[in-house]
């Protein structure tokens, strides 16, 4: 099986609620500007709206759909300020490998969004490391981290990458935890997203119309 294929027969139920989440969270018009940032446009067939969406990705081969989509680092993105009503992103902020990577992604977020942002990503604490499909991995010390990737992980049975691409995938994949995401975005509602009452994935949604979150 094609490793892209299991990770979505895996995710499509994940997906499909969360984008019912997304959609509850904003209200939403043909007028409504949505930029993906690192997304795909199979992302959007979970939303049926008729939203404007662009998407921002650094691989062309995400391009695809009716979408418009622009070929762009999400840390540095070609639009003004408050360019969008809402900023969207789906697992990328782990794949950004330092925390000042990420605090600069978090910056452009709140740089694009107007009106409210939804920013999901993997829980570091939830067992299963999802990027591998194998428990525990990211706890593993990394000078070992690769070796455990490649040869007792599905993702490593299925993609059989050579070491070198094990240990640069090893070195981008930085996990956050629901505590992280607040520092990140200290404005918005922090969600969890629940699987057997364990939190798998967290999720940071502002809206300017919200009230601000306790300190």
């Amino acid at each position: 099986m094609n490793i892209h294929r299991a990770y979505a027969l895996l995710g499509q139920r994940f997906r499909s609620r969360r984008m019912e989440l997304f959609k509850r969270s904003f209200a939403m018009s043909a007028q409504t500007g949505i930029v993906d940032l690192g997304g795909a446009a199979e992302t959007w067939g979970h939303c049926n709206g008729n939203a404007r969406v662009t998407i921002v990705n650094v691989d062309p081969k995400c391009m695809q759909g009716d979408h418009l989509c622009v070929v762009a680092d999400a840390l540095s993105c070609p639009f003004p300020d408050r360019s969008f009503d809402i900023v969207f992103s789906n697992s990328l902020i782990e794949h950004l490998s330092t925390e000042q990577r990420q605090r600069a992604f978090a910056d452009e977020v709140r740089r694009l969004a107007r009106s409210g942002f939804f920013v999901q990503t993997p829980n570091k604490w939830f067992p299963i490391e999802p990027h591998y499909l194998a428990p525990f991995v990211q706890f593993v010390p990394e000078r070992i981290r690769p070796t455990i990737v490649r040869w007792m992980t599905p993702w490593g049975w299925l993609t059989k990458p050579p070491r070198q691409r094990c240990v640069k995938v090893c070195q981008e994949i930085r996990l956050l935890d629901a505590q992280k995401m607040q520092q990140l975005f200290p404005d918005a509602e922090i969600v969890r997203e629940r699987f057997l009452g364990i939190t798998k994935s967290v999720i940071a949604i502002w809206r300017s119309d919200a009230p601000p979150q306790a300190k």
